[in-house]
């Protein structure tokens, strides 16, 4: 009788413990975190999209390098968010199907065109960083917010200049 009483305490012990290490896990995140997390990979991956376009068509070293600059740090929000819904058990997005700056013309025009295609993909990543720094609570991915609101903003404001 003892040992069942101590083999039930143990296993009582066990699955609390269990429980406790999954709420330990998915503390400290809100919805507004996951579906930022989730928007945004979905957001990144148009935008590198969009930047193998420009590297592959840019006219300017600027478009070029922009958008390798790009791709890097897309990729690793990427990476980044994409461990962050894993450990919430939350699904990740795929990449979306169409190609995203597949549509520019060819030629001179197309890197007035490109900037001005990213500079309204961009301007809608800093309103959604803006809306999880309200809403989110995952300090993380309220970091990754201003990161991405601060780094957004200075790309607009380069890409003017350049647009000029």
């Amino acid at each position: 009788m003892r040992w069942r009483t101590a083999i039930t305490v143990l296993l009582g012990l066990l699955l609390s413990a269990g429980c406790s290490a999954a709420a330990a896990t998915n503390a400290g995140h809100v919805e507004a975190d996951v579906t930022f997390s989730k928007d945004m990979i979905t957001h990144h991956e148009q935008t590198i999209q969009l930047a193998e376009v420009g590297a592959d068509r840019g006219t300017t070293s600027y478009v070029r390098e922009l958008s390798k600059k790009l791709i890097a740090e897309e990729q690793a929000d990427i990476t980044m968010m994409s461990s962050w819904l894993q450990s919430w058990q939350e699904p990740v997005p795929v990449p979306p199907a169409e190609t995203m700056g597949a549509d520019l013309p060819k030629g001179p025009d197309f890197d007035r065109q490109w900037l001005k295609a990213l500079a309204g993909h961009l301007e809608h990543g800093v309103h959604m960083a803006e809306a999880v720094s309200k809403a989110g609570k995952h300090g993380p991915t309220l970091e990754l917010a201003g990161k991405i609101r601060s780094g957004q903003q200075a790309e607009l404001a380069e890409i003017a200049k350049h647009m000029g």
